[in-house]
């Protein structure tokens, strides 16, 4: 009886989507598009200022947090500021989506490596890689410390944040398929609540690198989020 209720019930909320699949965006909401125009390196404190969106915008002395929510889609950004000269020093951006159907989530890095990072002597281009990795990681935790009076950006940090610790650790575990994280398809693995993941590595810079991670689960339309 519980199982055909459930397909019942699994049933209706996909016609549902499918009647209106033609009155909502695709696209959703897009912070994401303000994110493009911030450059690590080269962008300063006065200029994200100005390039972001007031609404929503929380900022400390060395960093500024934005939130944006549209029905089942959530947007946090974080942009964090060398003290010395007020430049980008790391940019982390992450959207969330569901359809009812699947939900997604995109997680995206872009910062400065420190020289002690780079310069290691690495036994070959995988530790390296795992430890530019690691390294977002760690900031990761460590832009989110100011805003943790906002639970939802925390929240929501937290869940991409285990998804690319789940992928360093995948990654260490599978060093014959290293180089498929430099590759356009990514670096593939399961994490139990994200899904099937994808995770790459970018580099644009002599010190400047990126970290992508993309996931797809299908949605548990009981529990939500």
């Amino acid at each position: 009886m519980y199982k055909t209720m459930k397909l019942i019930i699994w049933s209706c909320m996909v016609v549902m989507l499918v009647l209106s699949a033609g009155c909502r965006s695709s696209r959703g909401i897009q912070l994401d598009e303000y994110f493009r125009q911030v450059e690590v390196g080269r962008s300063n404190a006065t200029d994200v200022l100005n390039m972001l969106p007031e609404e929503e915008m929380l900022h400390t002395t060395s960093s500024v947090s934005i939130l944006n929510k549209k029905g089942w889609s959530r947007e946090v950004g974080i942009v964090t500021f060398n003290q010395a000269d007020s430049l980008v020093q790391r940019k982390i951006y992450l959207r969330r989506h569901s359809d009812l159907l699947l939900e997604r989530i995109y997680l995206f890095i872009q910062t400065v490596v420190p020289a002690e990072v780079l310069e290691e002597p690495y036994e070959n281009d995988m530790r390296k890689h795992v430890a530019i990795l690691r390294h977002c990681h760690e900031t990761m935790i460590e832009d989110v410390k100011p805003f943790a009076e906002d639970q939802e950006t925390v929240s929501q940090m937290g869940l991409a944040r285990t998804g690319l610790g789940l992928g360093i650790l995948k990654l260490a575990d599978q060093p014959r398929d290293a180089d498929q994280l430099l590759q356009p398809g990514g670096f593939k693995f399961k994490h139990s609540t994200l899904g099937r993941c994808q995770l790459n590595l970018g580099q644009i810079g002599e010190n400047v690198f990126t970290v992508e991670l993309r996931s797809k689960a299908v949605v548990d339309i009981f529990t939500g989020w």
